[in-house]
């Protein structure tokens, strides 16, 4: 009796042959990345809302892979720390200096394959001068400004400098970020605008960080209330509990960019970025796909979306020139040019890692600026 040989058993056979000789099997409407999972840490805010809405299907329908997102702020090093050896909870990461910077010189980071990332080539070229990206740890991107913030309802004539944080009819009703790496910048360009010498903060850091330090002791009282997060400063601003605050600038421009009573200033003397960097952990299960999600972070088509709906800067230039036309706000405080990125500088970290600097500024902050009651 003849056998009968079933097509479906036919195809099988053909696949599985074609793949012991070297070739991938061709399966109509397979993804690369299909049954993958990738574990994300991402920060809160604009950050996590931008992602959700505007990268994580995209990236997935690209891949076939899955987006597992955890969002925080400090708490990722600790998390990442408490993954068993080889097992990290986390395949890429989105980190700043204070715990990147530390975290590289323990090996909890690997390099990645730069052929992978195309697009990080696409940005802003200062951008990847940096020693975190020459060196092949990451890809850098600079983020929010720290800027002014007002309640238009509390404050008729908003202060224009840094300086004027002092006015008689502010001091005492500011609110500014219990977290040094902005705030002591922002004591610094407090009190070199005070001295005339406006825009000069990093220069006062330079010349001497223990008079500085003691400024900041000095001038504590200014302070009403620390924020922790962007979006418990702004709930504070809008209740009226300050009047101004020293903020990051995605929350205060989103906030005016909504209709609510907050005006956003920088400072003609100049501000400061926070500089991050996506990273992928030592011993990722999913090493490669990291790379494509690094990549896909700074493709054009994601960065455009990144500029009008976060509020943050565009690093390739391409896009940041399309956010501008598409995106008034934007194009009113974002840098759209190549020579609007050249006046863009991060926050001193390489001052605040200087020695064992990040150690003493930790240490006299916490006892003598914060003061914890």
């Amino acid at each position: 009796m003849k056998k009968t040989i079933k097509r479906r058993t036919v195809l099988k056979g053909a696949a599985a042959g074609a793949m012991a000789l070297g070739f991938p099997a061709v399966v109509r409407g397979a993804k690369p990345y299909d049954g993958k999972i990738l574990s994300v840490f991402s920060y809160a805010g604009p950050f996590e809302q931008t992602i959700k809405d505007h990268m994580i299907k995209p990236f997935e329908e690209k891949t076939g892979a899955r987006v597992k997102l955890d969002v925080g702020w400090w708490d990722m090093l600790p998390r990442l720390k408490a993954s068993p050896p080889g097992q990290p909870v986390y395949d890429v990461v989105i980190t700043d200096p204070t715990q990147g910077f530390p975290s590289i010189r323990e090996g909890l980071f690997q390099k990645y394959d730069p052929a992978n990332i195309p697009n990080a080539k696409k940005t802003y070229h200062r951008l990847q001068e940096n020693w975190i990206q020459k060196e092949g740890w990451g890809v850098n991107y600079g983020a929010t400004y720290m800027t002014l913030a007002v309640n238009t309802e509390m404050i008729s004539d908003a202060p224009q400098h840094w300086h004027d944080v002092t006015r008689p009819d502010i001091a005492g009703e500011l609110s500014m970020y219990d977290a040094w790496y902005m705030s002591l910048f922002s004591f610094a360009q407090i009190k070199a605008g005070l001295e005339g010498r406006p825009g000069e903060g990093r220069a006062e850091l330079e010349k001497s960080l223990d008079d500085v330090l003691a400024f900041c002791k000095e001038n504590r009282d200014l302070v009403r209330v620390w924020w922790s997060s962007s979006g418990d400063f702004i709930a504070k601003l809008l209740q009226k509990e300050v009047s101004v605050g020293i903020c990051h600038s995605a929350i205060a421009f989103r906030a005016e960019a909504e209709g609510k009573p907050i005006k956003s200033i920088i400072p003609s003397e100049g501000t400061a970025a926070v500089h991050l960097f996506w990273m992928i952990p030592d011993g990722a299960k999913e090493k490669r796909l990291a790379e494509e999600w690094i990549d896909y972070w700074y493709s054009p088509e994601f960065q455009l979306q990144w500029g009008i709906h976060a509020k943050m800067p565009v690093v390739n230039l391409e896009a940041a020139a399309k956010a501008g036309e598409m995106d008034a706000f934007y194009k009113r405080f974002l840098p759209t040019t190549k020579e609007q990125w050249d006046a863009i500088v991060y926050y001193p970290y390489d001052i605040y890692h200087a020695g064992d600097n990040f150690n003493k500024i930790s240490d006299f902050w916490d006892r003598e600026v914060l003061r914890k009651s």
